[in-house]
């Protein structure tokens, strides 16, 4: 082989390694609130919004609050550094990517789950039957 083949292959092997590396510590896995709290990482956690009457907005810090109920039952309040998501008051279930600060969980994201988006539809509507 020639040299300058060995020095592209090994080249190529480093940036594949870092590569991997980068992207297996920058995955967050789903969780509950309890396991969330106890690993001190970034996670994401599949719960549905309770308590509907009591969330807030404060305009001056930019931060929304709300209660989540995770898989496993267990409530906790979420704060998220942004406006409300639009559609957040259809979505039947919610994912929060975040982690534990200071004892509150502390979403970076919110992504909704709206089950208008499951519903199935008549595509056979409008054709004649033969």
């Amino acid at each position: 082989m020639k040299t300058s083949s060995i020095v592209i292959l090994v080249v190529l092997a480093i940036f594949i390694t870092a590569l991997g590396v980068n992207l297996s510590s920058n995955a967050s896995t789903y969780s509950d609130f309890p396991a969330a709290k106890a690993s001190n990482k970034t996670v994401h956690v599949v719960g549905s919004w309770v308590n509907r009457d009591q969330t807030s907005y404060d305009p001056s810090t930019d931060m929304f609050q709300f209660y989540m109920q995770d898989t496993t039952n267990n409530v906790e309040l979420v704060y998220y550094q942004d406006p409300k998501p639009q559609n957040f008051e259809q979505a039947e279930k919610v994912v929060v990517v975040g982690g534990y600060k200071d004892e509150n969980f502390v979403a970076e994201k919110i992504i909704m789950k709206c089950p208008s988006k499951f519903e199935q539809t008549d595509i056979t509507a409008g054709e004649k039957n033969l």
